[in-house]
C-alpha cells in the first residue's frame, strides 16, 4: 500500500539531533546535508510513484522520498550498496539529508532497495514511463525558479558510457551463450545432448578461448555455428519462451548465415560464418546486456550507452544548473538526441539559443530549431571544410522564410538580391548585376558564375546549402575570444561521470534502465552540488563584505604613529590608535 511521507516535516521531542551541541547543530545546518534535505528532498513528489504499489489495504511502503535520496548520495559519491547502507547507520549528515530524525531508526533493508530498483526497471519496460525522470523535471524546475536563473541561452553535449559488462572476444561470446543453454536444459535433455555439449563444458568460456590458437580460430567458430543451428531449431518447441533460448536465436542470426539450398554444393557447411561489414555494431556485446551496443569513437571502442544532457549558460546566472537528461544506445547519433531533446525544453524552460558542437547539426535538426523557434548555434559543421583559395556560401549573409526557404542574400561585395525558386522547386538562384561584379575584388573567387545571354551572374544553392552556410557563419562567431559558451559543459560532463572514473570509467551497472536511472541520480546531485556551493559562497561573503571596504579605504590613509596616535593625511589631527 503506498503512503507518502511527511514525518520528516514534523520535530520530535526527543529527536536525535535536537540533543546535539548546539554549535555541532549549526555546522550541520551549514553543510551539504542541509542544502540537500531542502533542495531535493523536501522537493520530491512522491505520488507519481504509487502506481509501483497495491491499492489494497497492506504493509505501506519505504518512504520514496528516502530510497530516491539514498540512491541519489549513492550515485554521486561511488558507493556500492554495502557503503550506503554503512552511511545510512553510522553517518549523521546521511541521515540529516534523509530526513531521518531518530538515530534508533532503521530506514530500510538493501534487499527493500533492490525490489525498488526492479520495480522501476520494469515500469520503465513496460510502459515507456520513466518515474525519475518525473522527478528530476518537478525537483529541477523548482530550483530553477527559487533561484530565478534565466533559461533562455542553453548549450547541449553528450559523453559515452560504458556498461558494466566484461569485453568479450566474439568466440568467448558464442562459448558463452552456449554455456547458458546448457544450463537451461532439463536432466533428460542434457543426457542426451551431453556428447555435443562437452567440449563446451570444460571450463569458463575464457579457459576455452585461451587454448585456442589463432590458426584455429575460423575452425572453432564454424563448429559452434553448426552447433547452435541445430539447437535453434530442436529446442524451440519446449524452450522458445527462455530468454536463453531468445538470446541463442539472436546471437546465432547476428553471427552466421544459413546458405541457400540451391547455392550449397553438395557437402558444403550449412552455416557460414559472418566477416566484416557483415556483422553489426547492435548485436549482443554481452549475455548480461542486451541493450548495450558497440561504438568506436577517435579509435577507442566502447560498449554501452550515451547520456545526453543540457544546462543553462546565461552569463548574467550565478550558477548553471542541468535542465535535461536523456540516455539511449551508444549508436544513437547527437542529432537524434537533440530533436528529442528539444519539445520538453521548450515546454518547461524559455529556451531560445541553443549552443552545440558540430554533431548535433543535420537537416532533420535544423527542421526541428526552425519548428520551435530556437537559434542554433554550432561550434563546428559537419562535413568537409571550403577550401581557402574559393569563397564558400558561407561568405553570403542569407535571410530565410518562416518555412526555411531562402528568401534574400547579399554577397561580399555589399550586393542585396531576392532569391528566386527554380521550376523544380529543388534549388534556388540568385542573379547579381555583372557591371558591379567587375569591380569586386572577390570576383576570381566568386562561386557566382556569368551568364552568356546576359549581364548577370547566378549562384545557384540548394536550402541545404544555404541553411549550412548560415551554420558556419554562427560557427565562426564562437570562435572569437569569450565568444564560445558551449566549451563550459565539457566540466559538466566530467562532473557526471566523475565518480565512476570519468571518461575511462564504467556505471557499475547494466541495461539501459538501469543506466538509465544512475544518469539521472548523477544529474540532480550535480546541481545539488552547484547550489550548496553557490550558497556556501553567498554565506562566505555576507561575513566577509566589511573586508574589501575597509581595505579599500585603508589605501588612503598614511599610517603615521605617534606613539599610541595616528595621522590622517586629510586631517592633521591625531587620533588614537586602538587595537
Amino acid at each position: 500500500m503506498f503512503r507518502e511521507n511527511d514525518q520528516h516535516r514534523q520535530w520530535g521531542m526527543f529527536d536525535t539531533f535536537q540533543q546535539l551541541p548546539e554549535r555541532v547543530q549549526k555546522r550541520l545546518e551549514d553543510s551539504w546535508a542541509a542544502s540537500f534535505y531542502r533542495e531535493v528532498f523536501c522537493r520530491i513528489d512522491e505520488s507519481p510513484f504509487s502506481i509501483l504499489y497495491s491499492d489494497q489495504p497492506s504493509r505501506p511502503n519505504i518512504p520514496i522520498n528516502v530510497l530516491v535520496g539514498a540512491e541519489m548520495l549513492k550515485a554521486g559519491n561511488g558507493w556500492s550498496d554495502e557503503d550506503l547502507y554503512d552511511e545510512l547507520q553510522f553517518n549523521l549528515q546521511v541521515r540529516y539529508a534523509l530526513g531521518l530524525r531518530d538515530i534508533n531508526l532503521v530506514p530500510f533493508d538493501l534487499r527493500t532497495l533492490y525490489n525498488f530498483r526492479q520495480r522501476l526497471s520494469r515500469h520503465m519496460q513496460e510502459t515507456g514511463e520513466n518515474l525519475l525522470e518525473k522527478v528530476f523535471v518537478q525537483v529541477t524546475d523548482e530550483q530553477l525558479d527559487s533561484l530565478k536563473l534565466k533559461t533562455g541561452q542553453q548549450r547541449m553535449d553528450s559523453v559515452l558510457i560504458s556498461s558494466n559488462i566484461r569485453q568479450m572476444t566474439r568466440l568467448q561470446l558464442l562459448i558463452e551463450v552456449v554455456q547458458r543453454v546448457w544450463r537451461i536444459l532439463t536432466e533428460e535433455d542434457q543426457a542426451g545432448y551431453a556428447a555435443v555439449f562437452d567440449a563446451y563444458r570444460q571450463g569458463t568460456a575464457g579457459q576455452y578461448c585461451y587454448r585456442v590458437k589463432g590458426q584455429d580460430l575460423s575452425g572453432h567458430l564454424a563448429a559452434v555455428g553448426q552447433l547452435m543451428f541445430h539447437l535453434v531449431g530442436e529446442l524451440e518447441a519446449q524452450y522458445a519462451g527462455q530468454p536463453v533460448y531468445q538470446m541463442l536465436r539472436r546471437v546465432f542470426a547476428e553471427h552466421f548465415a544459413v546458405e541457400e539450398e540451391g547455392a550449397r554444393e553438395s557437402g558444403a557447411e550449412q552455416v557460414r560464418v559472418k566477416v566484416g561489414d557483415e556483422l553489426s555494431a547492435c548485436s549482443l556485446q554481452s549475455p548480461d546486456d542486451w541493450e548495450a551496443t558497440f561504438r568506436e569513437k577517435r579509435g577507442q571502442g566502447y560498449r554501452g550507452y550515451i547520456a545526453n544532457l543540457a544546462e543553462t549558460c546565461d552569463p548574467t546566472n550565478p550558477i548553471q544548473l542541468i535542465t535535461h537528461i536523456q540516455a539511449g544506445p551508444n549508436l544513437t547519433d547527437d542529432e537524434q538526441m537533440g530533436v528529442r531533446a528539444l519539445p520538453d525544453l521548450k515546454a518547461r524552460t524559455d529556451l531560445r539559443t541553443l549552443w552545440t558542437d558540430g554533431g548535433y547539426t543535420g537537416p532533420t535538426a535544423e527542421a526541428a530549431f526552425r519548428e520551435y523557434q530556437v537559434e542554433h548555434i554550432p561550434t563546428a559543421i559537419r562535413g568537409c571544410h571550403v577550401s581557402p583559395r574559393h569563397l564558400g556560401l558561407s561568405a553570403f549573409a542569407w535571410e530565410f522564410y518562416e518555412a526555411g526557404n531562402p528568401r534574400i542574400v547579399r554577397c561580399p561585395g555589399r550586393q542585396e538580391v531576392v532569391v528566386r525558386a527554380k521550376s523544380n522547386g529543388r534549388r534556388f538562384l540568385a542573379s547579381f548585376d555583372e557591371a558591379v561584379c567587375q569591380m569586386c575584388p572577390w570576383t576570381d573567387r566568386c562561386p557566382a558564375q556569368p551568364r552568356k545571354l546576359r549581364p548577370v551572374r547566378v549562384l545557384y544553392a540548394t536550402v541545404r546549402q544555404a541553411q549550412v552556410a548560415q551554420l558556419r557563419q554562427r560557427s565562426l562567431q564562437t570562435r572569437r575570444p569569450g565568444c564560445n559558451w558551449r566549451s563550459a559543459v565539457e566540466s559538466t560532463i566530467r562532473c557526471l561521470t566523475h565518480p565512476f572514473g570519468g571518461q575511462a570509467g564504467k556505471l557499475p551497472v547494466r541495461g539501459q534502465p538501469r543506466v538509465t536511472q544512475v544518469i539521472f541520480y548523477l544529474a540532480l546531485m550535480v546541481n545539488l552540488r552547484r547550489i550548496w556551493h553557490h550558497s556556501h559562497d553567498l554565506a562566505g561573503e555576507s561575513s566577509w563584505n566589511l573586508l574589501p571596504l575597509l581595505l579599500s579605504g585603508l589605501k588612503c590613509f598614511r599610517l603615521q604613529f605617534h606613539g599610541q596616535s595616528v595621522r590622517c593625511p586629510t586631517n592633521p589631527c591625531l587620533v588614537p590608535a586602538r587595537t
